[in-house]
């Protein structure tokens, strides 16, 4: 959860890339890859810019009340859909 809270507050400010957040937090960079997957699905941050590799991401108003809920110690709670497989 530290981590998640961390990427969330270092694009608070404004868009930022991989990269940015990764010398903003000195999370490893897998990491950080890895968190923006994650919270791209969840809703929390949405890409602005996208050319080959390079992304560049901002949080979303979803982004924003999950962040300001860690801010305030609120448990965070994540409901994901199943989705059904075909064969």
């Amino acid at each position: 959860m530290y981590e998640l809270k961390l990427i969330l507050e270092s694009i608070s400010d404004g868009a930022l890339n991989p990269g940015e957040v990764v010398i903003k937090t000195g999370l490893p960079r897998y990491e950080v890859l890895a968190l923006f997957h994650v919270l791209e699905g969840l809703g929390l941050v949405e890409t602005i810019y996208s050319k080959g590799s390079h992304k560049v991401y901002q949080l979303t108003q979803k982004g924003k009340e999950v962040l300001e809920g860690l801010k305030r110690g609120d448990v965070l709670e994540i409901k994901t859909k199943a989705q059904a497989l075909e064969a």
